[in-house]
């Protein structure tokens, strides 16, 4: 009868073992509270890490709050433009698409929005639902909204919107017409928490205001007086001892918050601390000579069982590895090295149809990944159109909002229905038009585009969305001067390429500032390739299908045009429709 390797090894360390045990035991005993004194100062540096880098945290919301209300231009032209101007719906605009890109950047931020005093009027951005956020803060926050002073505390507020606890923050602008608000979500500034490496199944991590509530963690009310006992305690020190429901005593530590009123505690099990202790460095410090003739066996005995065998196993891996599909193992005397060799012997027999399996998975994983690019939209660009189209309606409008609805549908039936990996030229350009035709309806006399594209070259086949996050990206950063007419133009032509093959050649140009050095050097070097940001997702899209349809046949460049504004133009080899 074969003996397991489990049985064997597990004989054999205990054999060895036992005369160590007493005097393992015996040390143990003597260490619990130097091993208590370590875990809990260990655990408390560990929090003062983590609480300085949530302070930190705030810090920076804090600034960039200050920031926000002192220098903003598109505040103060919302402060003194009126409801019935363009000035006032440009900087509402505006001021959302700049707050949705900082709410993305600054994680921990849920909400911020700006309030006028005298007209009663909230606009926000937020990762919430825009509606519903906007009632749960007028509800929730409507005091502090109509107060004639705000609080000279430097602290972050604690406060409950919409059921949600969150930190809350707010200040006037230059005008002083304005509120200038921020909602930092809890539950967002308390991720890097649950990153400690410290934390088990037998450690808790919680974080409560100053007046005693649970903003995150999981604990019952009667675990929550005794914790607000300890924080409140004249005697509390670092490392004292609570008594949960669970019948279990935890070491408590915990760590007030410099910029809010939040108090972050960690309770570590107590029985479960000597589970850290170093037992066998401390009996090799009295017993070396037991501990390395105990080595030594284990080295040959664990060589014969174990090592010998998991060698083997490894060279047939490697042999396998090199395509040598015909090489057998041969059974072990363990019966867990038995049933490895079997299953390995059988893993050898089954790599040929992987190889298909794979290569056809492989193939399905990229079709999808095409559909995705193909199908992103933007979702600002959406919510801004409906909204010309409201104010349009309330000015009725009626011709305009006709032809901005026509130009709507046939804009989005384009993104929703493109399943097919090619369209003509023509196709993609009509689309543009409906995209131009809506962007100056949302600025009229202030926008014009011109397009030229030969008559011979209207059946060229393209990816579909291939030119529009340019003429996009040509808008939202070209466009920076409203008081000037701005032109976007696109140019399609034909040229040789560099094997001798004629070539598409498609330029988007403006006439905005163009593309500043720097900016310049980055896009040509293609870094947003590596770390694609959502300031270059368009960018990194349209170079992701590129590559996709003509690996490194197509090319991407962006240059200053010479009587000044931006060009990108796009080489992609020709393709007729058939």
């Amino acid at each position: 009868m074969r003996l397991s390797l489990r049985f064997k090894v597990s004989a054999l360390v205990l054999i060895l073992v036992t005369p160590l045990f007493l005097f393992v035991y015996y040390t143990n005993v003597y260490s619990t509270n130097i091993v208590r004194e370590k875990v809990s100062k260990s655990a408390s540096d560990t929090l003062t890490l983590h609480l300085g880098s949530l302070d930190e945290l705030l810090e920076q919301t804090n600034a960039y709050l200050v920031r926000t209300a002192s220098e903003s231009m598109l505040l103060e032209l919302y402060s003194e433009s009126g409801p019935d101007t363009v000035n006032y719906y440009l900087s509402i605009r505006k001021l959302m698409d700049q707050w949705y890109s900082d709410v993305s950047y600054y994680s921990i931020i849920r909400t911020v929005f700006v309030y006028h005093l005298t007209r009663d009027e909230l606009f926000l951005s937020s990762q919430k639902e825009y509606y519903q956020e906007k009632d749960d803060i007028r509800s929730g926050l409507s005091d502090r909204l109509r107060a004639s002073a705000l609080p000279t505390s430097s602290n972050w507020e604690t406060v409950a919107v919409g059921g949600e606890p969150a930190l809350f923050k707010a200040m006037p602008d230059k005008s002083g017409r304005l509120l200038i608000g921020v909602l930092v979500s809890i539950d967002s500034l308390a991720q890097p928490l649950t990153q400690l490496e410290s934390v088990k199944s037998d450690e808790k991590i919680g974080i409560v205001s100053k007046e005693g509530d649970l903003l995150w963690g999981k604990f019952t009310d009667q675990d929550l007086t005794r914790i607000h006992g300890a924080l409140n305690s004249s005697s509390n020190r670092t490392g004292a001892s609570v008594r949960l429901d669970d019948g279990k005593s935890y070491l408590f530590v915990n760590k007030p918050s410099l910029y809010s009123d939040l108090n972050v505690f960690i309770l570590l099990d107590e029985k479960s601390l000597l589970d850290e202790l170093p037992l066998f460095q401390r009996v090799i410090k009295f017993i070396p000579v037991a501990i390395i003739v105990v080595l030594v066996i284990l080295i040959v005995l664990l060589s014969r069982l174990v090592f010998r065998p998991i060698q083997t196993l490894t060279s047939g891996m490697r042999i396998l590895g090199k395509g040598q599909l015909e090489f057998r193992l041969k059974e072990g005397s363990s019966k867990e090295f038995q049933l490895i060799t079997q299953q390995f012997n059988r893993m050898a027999e089954q790599i040929g149809d992987l190889k298909i399996d794979v290569y056809e998975e492989k193939m399905k994983v990229q079709q999808a990944e095409l559909k995705h690019l193909q199908a992103q939209i933007n979702p600002h660009f959406f919510m801004n159109s409906l909204n010309i189209v409201f104010h349009l309606v309330e000015l009725q409008k009626y011709p305009l909002i006709k032809k901005m609805i026509g130009h709507l549908v046939s804009y989005f039936r384009f993104i929703m229905s493109t399943n097919d990996s090619w369209i003509t030229l023509a196709s993609e350009m009509n689309h543009i038009r409906h995209y131009m035709e809506i962007q100056m309806v949302m600025y009229p006399d202030k926008l014009t585009f011109e397009e030229r594209l030969p008559k011979e070259l209207e059946d060229t086949l393209v990816p579909p969305l291939l030119v529009q996050p340019f003429v996009e990206n040509a808008i939202k950063h070209g466009f920076v001067n409203n008081l000037l007419p701005f032109k976007v133009s696109i140019t399609a032509s034909t040229e040789a390429g560099n094997d001798g093959e004629p070539c598409l050649v498609i330029q988007i140009g403006d006439s905005g500032p163009g593309f500043d050095a720097e900016r310049l050097e980055s896009l040509n070097a293609g870094w947003y390739e590596k770390e694609p940001t959502d300031r270059h997702l368009g960018i990194w899209n349209v170079r992701r299908r590129l590559n996709m349809f003509f690996d490194e046949r197509a090319s991407l460049a962006f240059r200053n045009g010479p009587q000044g504004g931006g060009i990108v133009e796009m080489k992609i080899p020709m393709a007729k429709k058939r």
